[in-house]
């Protein structure tokens, strides 16, 4: 029995820190939420869907678009945006708000599984360094710009990585407390809610580190597991009985046909995902090639072996797939974090390489000339300032600091640089610039308004590229032009098109990027 106490407090600590963590990610994640429109394809046919399925009284277990069927994915998510939706309105920020509190919880997940890689330090110096890995893994996932970014869109990845890391969490802890497989299961029934087929790449990967390590899983614990998986395997048993072979549609073509085939436009290679994680994970990455040698130093211990494993395991997922979008890189965010976090807890502890202060120092020159760049020539719409500005300073000043010569300096200097990144990333979301795929488009809420006043039945057509978050806005389906020529003809209709539409007169004064929505009236 433990007199002293330090039972106690490590246990307090263990609760606390990862709330702290939680409560920080989202004083960093939340503000500024609303102030972009829903994106196309993703935000737009999430929001639709979610209003679609909950607002059908008899088959809410269901997913559906508009009245069919939607067979892409199971409603996980969209069971919770839907609900959250009617009960606080459809503001851009309600529709995001549910997705970015689950994406933010893979930061206080992160720093569980790091420190369930060593549970049982055998000195308080080694639990010390333990807290202090797990922390700095989960400070740099917290502060990484996709993640952060993508964590606060109304989109399915964000979720899918914090159920991920809580498998794998579970898993890690069940080896000594067997009931903490439950939380295994539970995180493998998320995933079998969002994106179904990623469950087999996820128990591949955790089945591969524990044959690595030999180590074999206790019946209790598997018992538990079981149990956790029985509501995520319930619905789609239910989901098969409802709909028979369409059931299948969500693991077959949306889901494993993904490796082998192309889904709509969406080609790619190996290199985007790559490219991805070279675009947008400064300025961590230059603590990886640290981390990468550490854990292949260590890679006879837990540690070194799983922080391996989910970075080959998770790119093994990722790079073979055949249809590529930009959000796929997201499932590497977390085993590159724990990787970085031993890189910058080794710098932290030892101030070496000392290469990394420079590095950091560089990289803060850079982003201070871009600014002044930026303003010199008054592109100020172009790129956030303000956050180019916070970021370079925080960088230069504590890339100074972490080539200290004492761990104090060092500290500080990782303070600096996580203030100044921390201030940056609000002021990208204050400066409604992070969201620049809205650009590539027009603003479809002028004329979604105008659609709004039309009486119920009026039939709407849009001519031109598919835009769920206009009919998310409108409040309708929008018909294509393929669906409507039998049932137009000579009838009064609206059309959204970019084009003069003959015999039609542009309805208010809406109108973006040369779109507008022109009425037709009936024709003798």
């Amino acid at each position: 029995m433990n007199h002293n106490g330090t039972g106690v407090v490590s246990g307090r600590r263990a609760a606390v820190t990862p709330l702290l963590l939680w409560a920080l990610t989202l004083l960093l994640w939340l503000p500024w939420l609303g102030n972009q429109p829903l994106r196309d394809w993703d935000e737009g046919l999430v929001a639709t869907v979610s209003r679609s399925t909950v607002s059908r009284s008899t088959d809410g277990l269901l997913a559906f678009k508009w009245d069919d069927a939607y067979l892409n994915k199971p409603p996980g998510l969209h069971w919770l945006i839907g609900g959250t939706v009617q009960h606080f309105g459809e503001a851009d920020g309600v529709v995001r708000l549910v997705p970015c509190l689950l994406s933010s919880l893979a930061v206080p997940l992160l720093y569980w599984l790091r420190c369930g890689l060593n549970p049982t330090p055998a000195t308080p110096d080694a639990r010390r360094q333990r807290d202090r890995r797990a922390l700095m893994a989960a400070l740099i996932l917290m502060t990484l710009l996709p993640m952060a970014r993508h964590g606060r869109l109304a989109m399915l990845d964000g979720t899918l990585v914090s159920c991920s890391l809580l498998l794998w969490s579970g898993w890690i802890a069940s080896r000594t407390t067997h009931w903490h497989a439950l939380l295994a299961g539970l995180g493998g029934s998320g995933v079998l809610l969002l994106k179904p087929p990623a469950l087999l790449g996820f128990l591949l990967i955790a089945l591969a580190i524990s044959l690595w390590e030999r180590w074999p899983w206790r019946t209790p614990a598997l018992g538990w597991f079981g149990l956790g998986l029985l509501p995520g395997i319930g619905w789609h048993g239910w989901h098969l009985h409802q709909r028979g072979a369409d059931a299948l549609v969500m693991w077959g073509g949306q889901g494993l046909g993904r490796i082998t085939e192309v889904v709509g436009e969406n080609q790619g290679a190996w290199v985007m995902p790559i490219t991805e994680v070279l675009e947008g994970g400064w300025p961590w990455l230059l603590l990886l090639p640290t981390g990468l040698a550490w854990a292949w130093h260590h890679r006879q211990q837990s540690s070194g072996r799983w922080e391996l494993g989910l970075l080959i395991g998770s790119a093994a997922l990722v790079l073979p797939l055949r249809t590529q979008l930009p959000w796929y890189s997201h499932l590497l965010w977390a085993p590159i974090a724990l990787l970085c976090g031993e890189g910058l807890a080794q710098l932290l502890q030892t101030g070496k390489p000392r290469w990394l202060g420079w590095g950091f120092q560089l990289l803060g020159v850079l982003s201070l000339v871009l600014a002044g760049l930026t303003s010199l020539v008054a592109a100020t719409n172009q790129l956030p300032i303000a956050a180019l500005l916070l970021a370079g300073l925080g960088l230069l000043i504590g890339g100074a600091g972490l080539r200290g010569s004492s761990l104090r300096s060092r500290q500080r200097g990782l303070v600096a640089v996580l203030v100044g990144w921390g201030l940056a990333l609000l002021m990208l979301w204050q400066s409604q610039l992070w969201l620049w795929e809205l650009n590539e488009s027009w603003d479809p809420r002028p004329i979604a308004g105008l659609i709004r006043q039309l009486p119920d039945d009026a039939v709407v057509v849009l001519k031109g590229p598919t835009r769920p978050s206009l009919g998310w806005y409108a409040g309708r389906e929008l018909r294509r032009p393929s669906e409507t020529d039998s049932d137009t003809g000579a009838n009064e209709h609206w059309r959204v098109s970019r084009q003069q539409e003959r015999d039609c007169e542009k309805v208010g004064s809406a109108q973006e990027w040369d779109w507008a929505l022109w009425h037709c009236p009936a024709t003798p």
